[in-house]
């Protein structure tokens, strides 16, 4: 049996940052995907492989694990929404722009009083 992987307090973080994106579907509350497209490219990671923190994007339940998801029916899913890689980039771009956005506005806050 493969060991569990230790989360670190900064993959909790960037976690955290993917579900609260919203489900990159329809914006719902989101959970955590963790991509399957590694290993061979079939998604075969092998025995006990798990994709990252940084491997994660942002699906609500029923994107996620319901009758028409990610987990369900893959191939349709990904012609309509895109691959797991492109959600990725499109997760990460996201993160991106927020990190940004929250450094302005702690910049811009902090120089209230000098403007």
């Amino acid at each position: 049996m493969a060991k569990k992987k230790v989360t670190t307090a900064k993959d909790k973080n960037h976690l955290n940052k993917v579900a609260s994106l919203g489900c990159l579907i329809c914006g719902s509350p989101a959970i955590c995907h963790h991509i399957r497209n590694r290993g061979d490219g079939k998604g075969n990671l092998g025995f006990g492989n798990r994709a990252t923190a940084y491997e994660t994007i942002p699906l609500c339940p029923s994107h996620h694990v319901g009758s028409f998801s990610i987990h369900s029916c893959k191939q349709q899913f990904e012609s309509m929404y895109g691959t797991e890689k492109e959600l990725l980039y499109r997760t990460l771009k996201e993160i991106e722009n927020m990190e940004e956005a929250n450094d302005l506005f702690n910049f811009y806050n902090t120089k209230k009083g000098e403007i």
